[in-house]
């Protein structure tokens, strides 16, 4: 939850990167928030990396496939 008191505050705050900067503003601990967001980060990228190495395994099994049926009919 955001906590702006006026509109004063809107125009003040351009200097902030993200409403993550402040604990204040949001109320939610930023450290148990960071921890969190770096985990499903690791995840993600643990994610995509499984999926390229199987994406590369069925590819080259792939081309073996291929590979082998074109050898056997040129006879």
């Amino acid at each position: 939850m955001l906590t702006i008191k006026t509109s004063a505050h809107v125009p003040g705050n351009r200097h902030r990167r993200s409403f993550r900067c402040s604990p204040a503003s949001t109320g939610a601990p930023l450290a148990r928030g960071s921890a969190l967001r770096l985990l499903q980060e690791w995840i993600r990228l643990l994610d995509a990396e499984s999926r390229r190495l199987w994406l590369e395994i069925r590819w080259r099994s792939h081309l073996q496939r291929v590979r082998s049926t074109r050898v056997r009919r040129r006879p």
